[in-house]
C-alpha cells in the first residue's frame, strides 16, 4: 500500500502549509504547480517566516506605545 505524496502549491497560505506539516508529520513538503516541481519548502522555512512576522508585529506595537506617550 503506498500513500499519496503530501504535496503544497504557491498559492497555499503558511498557515495552511504549517497545518499539513503539523497533521502528517513532514518536516519538507515538495511545492508543485501545474504538475511541475518548483520547490521545497521545510519546517525551518515555515519557523523563520513566522519569527520575520512576529518581530515586524512587536515593532508595530512598540511604536504605537511610544506614540501614545
Amino acid at each position: 500500500m503506498t500513500r499519496a505524496v503530501l504535496i503544497c502549491t504557491p498559492d497555499d497560505t503558511v498557515t495552511q502549509v504549517m497545518k499539513t506539516m503539523t497533521v502528517n508529520r513532514a518536516r519538507h513538503l515538495p511545492v508543485v504547480h501545474r504538475d511541475k516541481l518548483v520547490g521545497i519548502v521545510s519546517i525551518g522555512d515555515i519557523v523563520k517566516h513566522r519569527l520575520e512576522k512576529l518581530a515586524l508585529e512587536a515593532d508595530a506595537l512598540r511604536d504605537a506605545y511610544i506614540a501614545m506617550h
